[in-house]
Order: structure tokens, then sequence, then C-alpha cells
């Protein structure tokens, strides 16, 4: 099989990423860099996913990046959804101050009626200014729970982005993918093509068997802290933000090598302006993180037989390729 990359933006609001979740941070001031950035990735190549939230959507400036690149959905741009719970309506009872909980924050963790609500009404939002019905779904803060399947078949969704392969959300009430890897799958018509993460050591042997068998090396005890360190285990997700473009090459290249050929290059849209998210604080790391996006993406299109592809064209070939 080629080697495809999807282009993922969580496509979302500004706030302070350690003040909490609260509603009223709706902001979206960074759309003219974005549309900058997406021009830049499509004129080398790049099909680029736009995850967008509530406040996205809604907001002028949100609407001014789909109104620009409306005509290129289903071709080189598509629109989906991203869904950050406490800032999509209805609005959880979060008092006055409007912050929700780090548990509420994962909306896998909410009611499922709750839950199916602010999908519903996101996916309504999308649609009234796309004109399109998104089928492809990220959870935000990867946080599909026990009901979200069940949900997004009856809405219509037909792709799930919202597994971390190899992370562990736990700590803080969030869900548990270090059972998964990197492989695409496909359960109760929904297909899931993970967030790509890669685990890498020193030996060769090793980074093979760790992402053939994620729960191994997964524990915080003292022992599997010691093996890890020896093995000189590392994980890396695939994203510029905070990544050295090597990095993400080597990730790549080990993720195609074990046979993991649909990979997926994300980060959030307000990245691309100063000040707005902890990867980015000056002019010149988002001048870093600009020539790290773009020269993965060129390097991956130097592969041979590499592919640009949309996540919603795995819905139309029923999670694989034709």
């Amino acid at each position: 099989m080629s080697a495809k990359l999807a282009v993922v933006i969580h496509a979302e609001e500004e706030f302070d990423w350690n003040g909490g979740f609260c509603r009223f941070n709706d902001s979206v001031t960074h759309h003219q860099e974005l549309i900058v950035l997406i021009r830049e990735m499509l004129q080398i190549g790049a099909k680029v996913t736009l995850a967008m939230d509530y406040p996205f959507v809604t907001s002028a400036g949100g609407q001014q990046v789909i109104n620009t690149f409306r005509d290129q959905a289903g071709e080189a741009i598509e629109f989906a959804a991203h869904l950050h719970p406490w800032v999509n309506p209805p609005y959880l009872e979060t008092g006055e101050d409007g912050v929700a909980s780090e548990l509420e924050s994962y909306p896998g963790n909410l009611s499922a009626e709750l839950e199916f609500e602010k999908i519903q009404v996101l996916s309504h939002a999308i649609k009234r200014e796309t004109g399109l019905s998104p089928v492809t779904y990220l959870a935000g803060r990867y946080g599909i729970g026990p009901n979200t399947r069940c949900i997004l078949q009856r809405l219509g969704y037909r792709v799930d982005l919202s597994i971390s392969a190899f992370s562990n959300f736990t700590h803080q009430q969030g869900p548990d993918f270090s059972t998964f890897n990197n492989r695409m799958f496909q359960q109760d018509q929904i297909t899931y093509l993970p967030h790509t993460c890669s685990r890498m050591s020193a030996f060769p042997w090793a980074s093979k068997t760790l992402n053939d068998h994620p729960t191994l090396l997964r524990g915080q005890d003292f022992t599997t802290r010691v093996v890890r360190k020896m093995l000189g285990v590392r994980t890396y997700r695939l994203s510029p933000e905070g990544v050295p473009l090597k990095d993400l090459i080597a990730a790549a290249r080990h993720q195609l090598k074990l046979g993991h050929h649909q990979l997926v290059l994300s980060f959030h849209s307000p990245t691309v302006k100063p000040g707005m998210t902890p990867y980015v604080s000056s002019a010149d790391e988002y001048q870093t993180f600009r020539a790290t996006t773009l020269d993965f993406i060129e390097w991956f299109n130097r592969l041979p037989d590499s592919e640009m592809f949309l996540p919603a064209s795995l819905a139309h070939h029923g999670g694989c390729y034709a």
C-alpha cells in the first residue's frame, strides 16, 4: 500500500490552556493567519481537514475561513466536526463564572442525551455554514466515551479521529487509549483513524514490539520507568507543535515501516498566531512551526507512491481504498 497523509487542523477558539474551561472564551481572531497557512499547504499539494468547533463555525473569523475554502470542499478541503463541550450549546450548568470541570471537558463523560444534543447542534451549525453535513468527528480533548459511537451513527458520521494512540488521559478524568496503536479499524459502521503517535526505541526490535503490543511498558511503576529509560523509549505525536522536523520524519518512517499507511499530521488552529497556544509564543517560533509543517508535507510528497487524503474518503470506501 502507498503512504497516505491527512492534515487535520483542530479549528477552535482561543483560550488560556492553563485557565480552565470557560464558556465565555470564544474568540476567533487568528483567521487571517490560518488562511495564509492553509493556502501555503494547498499550494504544495496538501489536503486539509478543518475539524471545527462551535465558536469557530459561528464566529466571523471562522466563517471567513470557511468562505475562503468552500469551493474546494470535497477535493482539497474537508469540513469536519470538533466538539469542545464547554463552549457548545446546550451549555453546561457551570455557575456564574461559566467554568466547566475537567470531567465535563471530555464530551464522552457527559450523559448520552447531552453529548447527543451537543454534537447535533454542532453538526447543524456546520451544515448551515458550509452547506454540507460533516461525516468526520474529532472529540475535543480526544474525549470519546461509551455512548459516542451510537451517537455518531445516529447523526450520520462515518469516521472518527478521536483516538490518540498510546495516550492515557485518566489522570485528568479522560479516556485511556494506551491499548491502541495507529492501526485504522472499523466498528459498527464507524472507521476509526487514530491521531498518529509513534513509540520509538534505540533498539529496532523494541520499537516494533512496543508498537505491535501497545500495552507493554505502559505503566508508571518504578521498574517500568527504568526499562523504558534503558531502551531509550520515546513517543512522538505527528504534529509540528513542539516536535522537530527530523523527529516527525523518523516517526512517520517508523509507522510506515510497521504497515500503518494512513497517517495524521495535526495541530491546533490558534497556534498560527503567536501567544495563542503554548507551542508558539513569538514570531520566530511561528516561523519554525510554519517551516516544520510545510517541510514535512513536502518530504512526504516526495515519498514513492505517496498520497494526500481527506478522512471522509474512508467512509466512501468502507474504511479502505479501492
